[in-house]
């Protein structure tokens, strides 16, 4: 794979990181359509864990099967696959080096309460990631919930093992829960904010919602 120098200069930002981490990280910015350029485009597919799975594919059943996600981001062209543990695991063996796969250690469910202090559970590992061959762990926290500080602790623990394994580390960044208004979930100043922390923290790649 030869690396373009967009993508160079790119990881010369990450000085500090392995050369397995680097590798992992170029993989999935030299992947699909935007390869090379700087951009990427992950598709996650979390949604039948926080959603349900009749609210996130009744709509279109072919989606039930987890190769269907797989398949989805190849032909897409995209960058990269995120998901949790069981839907890596049904397509890992097929799809091995076809794409780059993210594995979502964190989620939620749509049953449990917790307006003041949402959260999420921890359901996978970074051993789990390297079995099935990820290039990177994914996580997810609430800045401005009542239980932010105990999820950037277990991401900064998580983040931690999987950077001296080599794997790249993405975070996703929603403000949510605590004093915050719906309006200010996606403010201008509080999604910067959530940014902020996430790369203070240490994430390689982060996603915060649009302001």
């Amino acid at each position: 794979m030869k690396i373009t120098r967009k993508v160079r200069s790119i990881l010369d930002n990450y000085s500090a990181d392995s050369p397995g981490v680097k590798a992992n990280l170029a993989r999935i910015l030299m992947q699909g359509k935007l390869g090379g350029t700087g951009k990427l485009v992950i598709l996650p597919v979390d949604q039948g864990f926080e959603h349900g799975p009749a609210r996130s594919f009744a709509v279109n059943p072919d989606a039930y099967d987890p190769h269907y996600h797989f398949q989805l981001a190849l032909d897409a062209g995209l960058s990269a696959y995120a998901a949790p543990l069981g839907m890596i695991e049904a397509g890992a063996d097929k799809f091995a080096g076809q794409i780059p796969t993210i594995m979502k250690v964190n989620s939620s469910n749509s049953l449990a309460r917790g307006s003041e202090a949402p959260s999420q559970a921890i359901t996978g590992s970074v051993a789990e990631a390297l079995r099935l061959g990820c290039s990177a762990i994914g996580f997810t926290i609430y800045p401005g919930s009542d239980a932010a500080f105990e999820m950037m602790e277990q991401f900064q623990e998580m983040a931690a093992e999987a950077k001296a394994l080599g794997l790249a580390v993405v975070l996703w960044s929603y403000p949510r829960g605590g004093g915050l208004s719906k309006p200010g979930e996606t403010a201008l100043d509080i999604a910067a904010y959530a940014a902020h922390m996430a790369a203070l923290l240490g994430a390689h790649i982060i996603k915060v919602k649009p302001p």
